[in-house]
């Protein structure tokens, strides 16, 4: 009887021993998911709290956009020197061979202005800010343009367009936001040939935020870039 009592202990201590090291893998694991979990969560918060800004700056088609994200500075265009591709070096000229021609077929990407509708843009601007207006920070905006074209109807139009969008967007900016440092100027010069324009802005808000807006008017604003990016074929020869 002792003795089987004895063989019963042995073979219980025996078990333990190895299911040791199975329970040891079980707390490794349990704790690198744990560890991850933690990561995850400080990353969610460090997204919720750090504030990501954007400062972009353009006159008459040239413009540089920076990102600030915390104490980050990127650039993001003109594109940094770095990221550019090098520029190939010109080859040694083979011998001519007898190619024949074929059509290589590319896009453009262009605006159609028949589809532009400052209303409808204005309402959907005015929306987005409206649902980021506790989130977002308009520290400076300052926008001048001076429309022409060659039609003086089109000039006219344009300018009516223009105005009615400033005349909903900028009153909506002021109460909406604490804007300290904005000025927005539109006018047409009717013998003018072009359109001149130069704008400043830096504006900031939480990145977790923007995301949740955008994914909750995704497909308006997929319906937009639809009507109003125009896709054409341009064939070239080679």
């Amino acid at each position: 009887m002792v003795d089987s009592c004895q063989s019963a202990i042995r073979r219980t201590a025996l078990q333990r021993k190895r299911g040791e090291p199975g329970m040891t893998v079980l707390l490794w694991i349990l704790t690198v998911l744990l560890a991850f979990a933690l990561l995850v969560l400080f990353f969610g918060l460090f997204l919720l709290w750090v504030r990501a800004g954007v400062e972009a700056v353009g006159v008459n088609g040239e413009v540089s956009v920076e990102l600030r994200y915390g104490a980050l500075h990127i650039p993001v265009w003109p594109r940094p020197k770095h990221l550019k591709r090098p520029v190939p070096k010109p080859k040694e000229p083979a011998p001519a061979k007898p190619k024949r021609t074929r059509k290589k077929t590319k896009y453009r990407y262009s605006l159609n202005r028949e589809e532009l509708d400052f209303g409808e843009l204005a309402a959907l601007a005015l929306t987005l800010l409206d649902e980021m207006a506790d989130t977002l920070r308009i520290s400076r905006l300052r926008v001048r343009v001076l429309i022409g074209t060659d039609d003086a109807a089109q000039t006219g139009m344009l300018l009516g367009g223009a105005a009615a969008f400033t005349g909903m967007t900028v009153p909506f900016l002021e109460n909406t936001f604490d804007m300290q440092d904005y000025h927005v100027d539109v006018d047409a010069d009717f013998e003018a040939d072009h359109t001149e324009w130069a704008f400043t802005v830096f504006c900031s808000l939480r990145m977790l935020r923007l995301l949740i807006v955008l994914l909750r008017h995704r497909r308006e604003l997929h319906s937009l870039y639809k009507r109003l990016i125009k896709k054409e074929e341009a064939i070239e020869h080679e």
